[in-house]
């Protein structure tokens, strides 16, 4: 039993280290979420082995404390991101080019009447 214990423990510390270097490399934000989310699972694991081993059931309200922090902020990170997709920048306005649509190169669509070089004469 106590070798399968070191073992346990062993990989969880494996993989706690993995997922904090992806964590911290990145490369995206996505990338960090994810590591995130993967970092809290770990944790998570740890608190129950910890729990199944000593038999005491008191770290329970912390593991449910843990599973509803890590799905929030999991949801959370994932509308946000998806709301910055969706606008394509930081700033939703600088997502066209200039010529798109009729715009001159300002960016700006041409006063009606007028040309886009303003009045020549």
């Amino acid at each position: 039993m106590e070798t399968l214990m070191s073992l346990v423990v062993g990989l969880l510390l494996a993989s706690g280290v993995l997922v904090t270097i992806r964590l911290v490399r990145g490369p995206s934000m996505l990338d960090r979420a994810v590591a995130l989310d993967a970092l809290v699972a770990v944790v998570m694991a740890g608190i129950g082995v910890l729990t199944a081993v000593r038999q005491i059931p008191f770290y329970l309200p912390a593991l449910l404390v843990l599973s509803f922090l890590g799905f929030t902020g999991s949801v959370s990170i994932a509308r946000f991101l998806a709301l910055r997709d969706e606008a394509g920048t930081d700033d939703a306005d600088e997502g066209e080019s200039p010529h798109a649509e009729g715009r001159n190169e300002n960016g700006r669509r041409p006063e009606p009447g007028g040309d886009e070089q303003g009045s020549a004469g």
